[in-house]
């Protein structure tokens, strides 16, 4: 009788051994279904977040452009107004003299030949592997500017913002700031002058020279297209701001 109870006994253990080891199995695979899910549902989640973030930063750009181009329209139109003013006022002579200081301080947007010069950073660049000289800097973008500058540019602009005697261009972290905007590669200069002296002048510096040679890989190119158009200082209205040092009497 004692011999049966414990076999009994013993068939009873392994059975409850056998289920408790399914049930961990069990438990395993339903926690590990689980967090699948989970993770596929995160995976997608961040997808749909990605995607809406992109559509909002696309109607943002749009909507920038949209007002860009209506602040140019009315500026414009401001100026026409002024100069009419002052001609019907019989200042004609003034409204001739406000027009050309408007022009050599950028205020005004300008047209002619010229040429276009890109500035980026080496395409597939390798943080680990690949120089600091493959990217571009603020110092490049100077360099080029006073480059331009020499051979005789009447105007100057990079990424579309008008250069001005006030305008700086600096190293903002990841980006490169110019006048009140950050910029990021690629940076296109436009220059109006004489294209072949200022082509000349970007293709004979030996500084773009050599990072421009394959083992540093910059991306140094020059354009001449029939016209170059340079947008006009586009914080007319605000010039106070950039001048921090004042003379008093």
């Amino acid at each position: 009788m004692n011999v049966k109870t414990d076999n009994t006994r013993h068939v009873s253990l392994r059975q409850q051994l056998m289920l408790f080891v399914v049930m961990l199995l069990f438990g395993f695979i339903v926690a590990n279904h689980v967090q699948s899910v989970r993770a596929r549902s995160e995976t997608r989640s961040l997808a749909v977040i990605y995607q809406q973030r992109e559509r909002e930063l696309n109607e943002q750009i749009k909507l920038n452009e949209a007002l860009m181009q209506e602040n140019t329209a009315l500026n414009k139109q401001k100026d026409e107004l002024i100069s009419a003013l002052l001609v019907n006022q019989g200042y004609a002579e003034l409204s001739a003299e406000l027009q050309q200081v408007r022009l050599l301080a950028g205020f005004t947007e300008v047209r002619g030949p010229g040429i276009v010069l890109t500035l980026n950073d080496k395409p597939d660049y390798a943080i680990l592997t690949d120089s600091d000289a493959s990217l571009v800097h603020d110092g490049d973008i100077r360099h080029a500017l006073d480059l331009l500058r020499n051979a005789g540019a009447a105007a100057l602009s990079v990424n579309d913002l008008r250069i001005t005697n006030v305008s700086y261009i600096r190293c903002i972290g990841s980006t490169i700031r110019c006048n009140q905007y950050r910029m990021l590669p690629p940076f296109v200069i436009k220059a109006l002058g004489d294209p072949a002296q200022l082509a000349a002048a970007i293709a004979s510096d030996p500084l773009f020279s050599m990072r421009h040679l394959p083992d540093i890989g910059l991306v140094v190119t020059v354009e001449t297209p029939e016209e170059v158009v340079i947008p006009a200082f586009a914080e007319a209205d605000s010039f106070g701001s950039y001048i921090t040092l004042l003379e008093g009497n």
